[in-house]
């Protein structure tokens, strides 16, 4: 007959045990989740897209902006200096045409190297800038920019005047 105190001396068998797998798991889905984003500027894909999702919330953001405050904001675009910042007017009446950066969270951004500004449509000039405004009442001119990249990756941000909608156009393959 055995004893408990046989048991105590023999070796343990090898594995893990589920608490062991639950915590290696927890560490890898922290890990993934830290590097993860990191990644996205080796896929030149991804740039295209995160750099037109940027755009699209910003260009929503000086929209929603006019129509709640009252005062054209615009996105600014930096095609030289590969950049991008929103700006506001804050004395219509009184210093008509004088801007300022919004600043904050929405301070100036740039653009990732392989990324350009392939085509830029209904914007306006501004100091050699180029310039999509938003109304006070949060409309804008019919307006276009496409964001692409030397392998052909490319996306369309629309801007209809009338309804003062802006979105993204994706390509024919990905409708």
């Amino acid at each position: 007959m055995k004893s408990r105190r046989d048991n105590v001396n023999t070796p343990r068998q090898a594995g893990l045990t589920l608490l062991e797998l639950i915590l290696v798991m927890i560490v890898l889905f922290i890990l993934a989740g830290v590097a993860a984003p990191r990644f996205t500027d080796f896929f030149p894909a991804l740039q295209v897209r995160k750099t037109a999702d940027r755009l699209l919330a910003w260009a929503r953001k000086a929209r929603s902006d006019a129509a709640l405050t009252g005062a054209r904001h615009r996105l600014v675009l930096d095609v030289e200096g590969k950049r991008y910042w929103l700006e506001y007017e804050p004395r219509p009446l009184k210093e008509p045409r004088i801007f300022q950066k919004v600043g904050g969270s929405w301070d100036e951004e740039t653009f990732p190297e392989d990324v350009v500004l392939e085509s830029l449509e209904g914007l306006g000039d501004d100091q050699g800038f180029k310039v999509l405004e938003f109304r006070p009442d949060g409309t804008a001119e019919d307006a276009s920019i496409v964001v692409a990249n030397d392998r052909g990756d490319r996306r369309t941000i629309k801007v209809v005047g009338a309804t003062s909608q802006v979105t993204i156009e994706l390509p024919p393959e990905e409708e």
